[in-house]
């Protein structure tokens, strides 16, 4: 189940209007660094080798890889990443279930919807660990990405892991390379018959709003998302999405 604060539709975001020539400015240089265990656990020193991106004081989210993968640890419990690539928009989602969409550019501004959602992996949660990792890492080997599901792990703790390949990176290029650009969305997610679902929904909008803040990168939203899901038909600014560099320079650990 997402609950109701987080988060927003990313597909109203990507059609905000800013300037087409604007971007968004450099984002961190994530460096090579160990491979997490993709698990939901912030486990103590595991992610202290991956680049910080904050909103002022606050974390939002950590990124490193390890030659073969790209990590994030996101400050929420689920949400979406999107990539601006460069056959069209991709976008990832993670919550109860894993899926992913895409959109073809058709040679204009506007992008068609190739793929529609295929979500997969509902009640994950409940099977042993060794089967969890076991499909989560069929799962990345199939898709060219993965996460951990709301509601396995930590409360706001979200790990994914996205392949080199899959995002059209040369591991072996030896040198700093640019990410696609990168837009995060994601907040608040439990699910259904998770046992703090009880007590989150006993909690005011503002309550929750202050105790688990939406996570947006690297903008937040201007003014109130639409509904509705993903259209047919999308036109995606530049402008939003930021940039993230990794070096490849000093190898693997």
């Amino acid at each position: 189940m997402k609950l109701p604060m987080t988060p927003t539709l990313l597909a109203w975001i990507l059609l905000a209007g800013c300037s087409p020539d604007a971007q968004a400015p450099p984002g961190p240089i994530a460096g090579s660094g160990t491979a997490p265990l993709i698990d939901g656990v912030f486990d103590e020193g595991e992610w202290d080798d991956a680049a910080v991106v904050r909103d002022g004081a606050r974390e939002l989210f950590r990124v490193k890889h390890d030659g073969t993968n790209v990590y994030f640890a996101v400050r929420a419990g689920g949400g979406e990443l999107a990539f601006d690539m460069d056959g069209g928009l991709r976008v990832l989602h993670w919550s109860g279930q894993l899926g992913s969409l895409a959109y073809a550019k058709t040679g204009t501004a506007t992008q068609s919807l190739a793929r529609p959602f295929d979500y997969e992996l509902w009640g994950l949660r409940d099977e042993p660990p060794a089967v969890v990792r076991e499909t989560l890492a069929a799962y990345l080997a199939r898709n060219g990405w993965t996460a951990n599901l709301a509601s396995m792990g930590n409360l706001m703790e979200s790990e994914l892991a996205v392949s080199l390949d899959w995002l059209g990176m040369d591991a072996a290029s030896g040198r700093l390379a640019e990410l696609p650009g990168l837009r995060v969305e994601a907040g608040l997610m439990v699910a259904r018959n998770d046992p703090l679902s009880e007590a989150i929904r006993a909690l005011s909008r503002e309550e929750l709003d202050r105790r688990y803040p939406a996570v947006y990168w690297p903008t937040a939203p201007a003014g109130a998302p639409g509904r509705g899901g993903w259209p047919d038909t999308l036109r995606v600014d530049p402008a939003r999405f930021g940039r993230i560099r990794i070096d490849l320079r000093d190898g693997t650990p």
